[in-house]
């Protein structure tokens, strides 16, 4: 464990150190925060170059903690600094921080301390947001540690390589690997994730609006969005106020018989969804820095702002490759603004843009072609048109399913697109606010909605996955910048009327706009606060210790295909075949592997050749699989039972499994 622990500070130190330099410009708390991010990065990708070369193990983390340390060293050197934005004070953030920021991550903290295999008398217990995907998480964690095999297969689909972006787990593998318990190898990288999304977005927003109110209003109609939700909630439908807290996957954010499907992004993405996390914790950051790019003048300063923000969205596919796509599209519609305003200068646009986009390029072009194109492209593809995301038409009408959904932010962002699109328009709002307060709905903020609204339309018109649903993790980089919009148009209508005297309406517009715009997100919060399900049980818990401390790593176990698998979750072997739930929205087809699982619980006759086949040294026997395969008598008298403790049972199938001794 104290390995791990140095591995991990040595990251952060050493990236802490780059960015003292790299943003030396930049008041302190950009700096700490940035050495987070870099850092952050840094722990996903070091290993990664010499894992292909001596497998996942002491070696390659050597090395990648060598190399990690020396770009970093090298940064802190030679590199100039970055120009900092003179025109915003940067000195009134630590205040959003410390009074909304904190508070927002001590909220994340709780919900992974407790949703992340809570230890109880009860066995190992999760939220209701993370009794899902985690299991998948934790197989690729677990499998990554323990077998070393560099690059992975999917553990419950072995011969299949691993194409899902795993680098979030990687971290957590390194962790787990140098001694930590599995609870805290994902714990202890989400903690540092989350405390960097708070911190990117509070930097992006600031950097979009210029506006300390506008950039905290958007921090609450982002972390707890809500939209309309909670109108079926008062009595009128099925569902009552009382049930939000107790029934499963019935919230104001996520109640899909009523066509609610816009998520909170705490309690759905961030805390659940590893990869989103991951991606956003990078993602967030790679915007202000290509932001950052777009708007400065000088072409020294822009060669560093975009080499910074190429980078980083280069190293975005395998860790996020939805966050990856929608940096691509608002690249797109930012290098269209700026080949129109610069269009004498079109030679000139193109080299600027070369410093971001070569880089993310070259980057990201080999996890492309080796692990994200011949995925998606298998079995005839993902990629189809499909209009209007998830909406079910035959309940809501097109904007209506917008409103319900995103509520305030909706309104809000179409008001903004509104205003920003007319220049008279603007000016009249800018002159009837108090001009001592800074005009918010400016020329910058019109121009930069092309690149979102790209996403959008986009996003509107193509799937890219099997589950229509995962185009949201596009959506939500586009609502990113609409909760800024909505912000900036809200604070200035709530200036427009305190201009006037009109001080009851501003206060008024101001408490209205937070309360629905976030209502539906503190219910679906308050949820998950309470919400605890046990995932894996005591018998279940000590047959993976029994497995994990018994059996070779590289073992082939047979099991049920429920989703909280104890075998690929907890032990890190593989099984046959897993759960349709992760493996058939990867595009994996898997019907014969299911088949041959029931043969060889159920026939006799076909078990010893289907057990050859794939190679299988055990078979898990519990709960799971007794109800799911009912007819499975005969492989007691066939197979030694290694281990038995009432609940579940280990059957040594082959000969080096029977002959095993750890």
């Amino acid at each position: 464990m104290l390995f791990a622990v140095i591995y991990f500070a040595l990251h952060l130190t050493a990236w802490g150190y780059a960015a003292q330099k790299l943003f030396a410009e930049h008041p302190q708390w950009v700096r700490l925060g940035s050495g987070g991010v870099l850092a952050t990065v840094a722990l996903m990708w070091a290993p990664v170059p010499f894992a292909f070369f001596w497998q996942f193990g002491s070696l390659s983390h050597g090395l990648g903690l060598a190399l990690s340390c020396g770009l970093a060293g090298s940064i802190y050197a030679f590199a100039t600094p970055l120009r900092c934005n003179t025109a915003l004070n940067y000195q009134m953030r630590p205040k959003t921080l410390l009074y909304l920021g904190l508070p927002l991550f001590l909220l994340m903290a709780y919900l992974l301390h407790t949703h992340l295999i809570l230890p109880t008398a009860n066995g190992y217990d999760v939220g209701q947001s993370t009794f899902g995907d985690l299991q998948m998480h934790m197989g690729m964690v677990t499998s990554l540690a323990r077998q070393q095999v560099f690059p992975p297969d999917y553990s419950i689909l072995p011969g299949h390589r691993l194409s899902y972006p795993f680098l979030v787990n990687l971290v957590s593998s390194s962790l787990y690997q140098m001694g930590f318990s599995l609870r805290w190898a994902l714990l202890l990288p989400s903690l540092l994730m989350c405390a960097m999304i708070v911190f990117s977005f509070i930097l992006l927003a600031f950097e979009v609006s210029k506006d300390k109110r506008a950039t905290q209003l958007a921090m609450l109609l982002f972390f707890f969005n809500g939209g309309l939700g909670f109108i079926y909630f008062f009595g009128w439908h099925e569902y009552t106020f009382t049930q939000i807290l107790t029934e499963f996957y019935k919230t104001p954010t996520n109640y899909n018989e009523m066509n609610i499907r816009w998520s909170n992004v705490i309690a759905d993405m961030i805390i659940p969804q590893r990869t989103t996390m991951a991606g956003w914790s990078v993602a967030l950051f790679a915007l202000w820095a290509l932001l950052r790019f777009t708007r400065i003048g000088s072409r020294a300063d822009k060669r560093g702002w975009g080499m910074l923000a190429g980078a980083l969205v280069g190293l975005l596919p395998m860790i996020h490759t939805h966050s990856f796509m929608a940096i691509g599209l608002i690249s797109l519609g930012w290098l269209g603004v700026d080949l129109v305003l610069r269009r004498k200068a079109f030679v000139q646009v193109i080299i600027d843009w070369c410093w971001y986009g070569l880089p993310a390029i070259a980057l990201a072009i080999g996890q492309l072609v080796y692990w994200t194109f011949p995925q998606a492209t298998a079995g005839g593809g993902f990629v189809h048109f499909h209009l209007n995301w998830v909406n079910k038409l035959e309940i809501d009408p097109y904007f209506w399913f917008y409103l319900k959904n995103m509520g305030v932010v909706y309104v809000g962002w179409l008001m903004g697109l509104a205003l920003l699109a007319r220049s008279t328009w603007r000016e009249k709002l800018a002159a009837a606010a108090d001009a001592g307060e800074g005009h918010l709905l400016d020329q910058n903020l019109a121009l930069l909605q092309l690149g979102p609204l790209a996403i959008y339309i986009v996003a509107e018109l193509v799937i890219f996955q099997p589950n229509l649903y995962d185009n949201n993790k596009l959506f939500y980089i586009w609502y990113v910048f609409a909760t800024i919009t909505a912000a900036c148009v809200i604070i200035s209508a709530y200036r427009v009327l305190k201009a006037r005297q009109r001080y009851l309406a501003a206060a008024n517009l101001l408490v209205f706009s937070i309360a629905i715009g976030c209502v539906a997100g503190v219910l679906t919060l308050a949820r998950e606060w309470v919400s605890t399900y046990t995932a894996y049980n005591p018998a279940h818990v000590a047959a993976a210790q029994f497995i994990d401390q018994n059996t070779p790593t590289d073992a082939m176990f047979v099991t049920a295909d429920n989703h909280n698998n104890t075998v690929a979750a907890l032990t890190g072997r593989n099984i046959v075949v897993g759960t349709d739930t992760y493996l058939f929205f990867h595009g994996l087809n898997t019907a014969q592997r299911h088949e041959d699982v029931k043969k060889i619980y159920q026939s006799p006759a076909e078990r010893p050749a289907l057990i050859a086949q794939h190679k299988v040294d055990y078979i898990y026997v519990s709960d799971f699989e007794r109800n799911s395969y009912p007819e499975m008598a005969s492989l007691f008298g066939q197979y030694p039972v290694i281990f038995d403790n009432g609940q579940v049972q280990v059957l040594a199938v082959s000969a080096r499994a029977q002959a095993y001794r750890k």
